[in-house]
């Protein structure tokens, strides 16, 4: 990993050095001494090599070629699906800047017009990932204060877009509390928003969801079925108690042995709050009038994880328990179309069945042990908290399966680099504007945060 460093860094200075001597040069010419070229559509782009070869995000790179044109407005460049900057271009030379997590070997596209052109290589793209802790000191409790002085035991967590990190946790201490925290790294305090004792529980909550609009905070109360609770921090993330309204009919139909509603989330494609409860009824909920309705009947069984891809906000992914039925459902990543639920695309396994085992690559083709809490990116990048094989997985938008902190199937606790990062039984994730990974390292007590670049 050094050495890989070490040559990435080499080529940035290179590529900044030749960069700054082209700004130098083309600076002591007047503007009429550089006549724009237009890209001429009669005839084709030309595509000839690029510089570097390999980099990571943020990295600067020369496009060379023929007909792109002097306007950058009119270029677009893509590695994969991930759009590029472009900076520049001098007709023949395109100046861009290497887009974040592209997916693996990615190839590069330029766009003029009508015209799309790939080069024939591939970029060799580095991941360059960073762990660090944000709070929790390994004792399993919760116990407010300063980032440094707050203890956690985090199963859960949500973002809004101002960077509070919300996070649910259960059964810790003595004696066991319940709750909902805001943990804000600016502000440096963890501070509970709702808490009681396992004998007197007010809220039993497992994942959480925030509508990044208004930074509504919305909780489902695990064991019962009408109720979740709602923060908002107008109010100062004040709980108060909702009651879903359904009809009789679906009201009844979900049975009392099997009410458990682990996850709610909030779809931006419709603007409706979705839940499953364990028996696999899907229900639809106004956040507003709190009327709700049975949308959809899947498998049965308890969940690990939901969460909506806002590159795709019609798309609910589902992460099953080992309890699944039918089988084929345990342990894997599903998903359910809500534009047409009960089509004939209904509820699929998207990755390999067979669960408790680690293979990356294709999603179709990879494995996971155990995976609990989903979250996706801007982009469409789900990250995944591979709780048994204790690391951080990514499913690139182009559905490959990547590991991008912690060494699969080695537990214990490291800051530092993806290779020599350690995590003991990832539970939750949540994932910034900016793309940065918060992470609940469960057996760990702590709250992690994975910067990738």
């Amino acid at each position: 990993m050094k050495n890989q460093q070490k040559y990435v860094d080499r080529h940035r200075i290179a590529l900044f050095l030749i960069c700054f001597g082209s700004l130098c040069l083309s600076s002591c010419k007047s503007k009429d001494e550089r006549p724009e070229k237009n890209h001429d559509a009669s005839k084709p782009v030309v595509l000839t090599s690029f510089y570097p070869q390999e980099g990571g995000a943020r990295d600067k790179i020369l496009l060379d070629g023929e007909n792109f044109g002097t306007d950058p407005g009119k270029i677009k460049v893509y590695f994969n699906n991930a759009k590029a900057s472009v900076i520049s271009s001098s007709g023949e030379r395109i100046y861009a800047i290497v887009p974040r997590l592209p997916g693996a070997n990615p190839r590069i596209s330029v766009v003029v017009g009508e015209d799309s052109v790939t080069y024939n290589d591939s970029f060799a793209y580095h991941t360059q990932a960073q762990v660090s802790t944000v709070t929790g000191n390994g004792k399993m409790n919760f116990k407010p204060g300063t980032l440094s002085e707050a203890e956690v035991y985090g199963k859960y967590l949500e973002l809004d877009a101002e960077g509070n990190i919300f996070m649910s946790w259960r059964d810790g201490g003595n004696p066991a509390t319940f709750g909902v925290a805001r943990i804000n790294e600016q502000q440096n305090i963890v501070t509970p928003l709702i808490e009681s004792e396992a004998t007197g529980r007010i809220l039993f909550a497992n994942g959480l969801t925030v509508d990044r609009k208004t930074g509504m905070l919305t909780a489902a109360h695990e064991s019962t079925k009408e109720v979740i609770f709602t923060f908002d921090p107008r109010e100062a993330w004040y709980p108060r108690q909702r009651n879903v309204k359904f009809s009789a009919a679906d009201l009844s139909s979900i049975v009392d042995a099997d009410r458990y509603k682990n996850f709610i989330t909030f779809c931006p494609y419709d603007g409706h709050l979705y839940t499953r409860y364990r028996d696999g009824r899907v229900a639809k909920i106004n956040p507003e009038t709190m009327e709700a309705k049975i949308v959809y009947k899947g498998p049965y069984g308890s969940q690990y994880g939901q969460a909506i891809n806002p590159a795709k906000p019609w798309l609910l992914y589902i992460t099953l328990h080992s309890n699944a039925n039918p089988t084929e459902f345990r342990q894997g990543i599903s998903v359910l179309d809500l534009r047409d639920p009960n089509g004939t695309g209904g509820f699929k396994r998207l990755n390999a069945p067979g669960g408790s085992g680690f293979r990356d690559g294709p999603l179709a083709d990879a494995l996971f042990n155990y995976p609990k809490d989903i979250k996706f990116d801007n982009s469409g990048n789900m990250f995944v908290a591979d709780y048994g094989n204790h690391c951080i997985r990514m499913v690139s938008a182009d559905n490959i399966v990547t590991t991008v902190a912690g060494q699969p199937g080695k537990p214990g606790y490291k800051d530092g680099g993806p290779v020599e990062s350690l995590f003991n039984q990832p539970w939750g994730v949540a994932v910034n504007e900016q793309g940065d990974i918060y992470i609940a390292d469960w057996s760990n007590a702590r709250i992690r945060k994975l910067v990738i670049e």
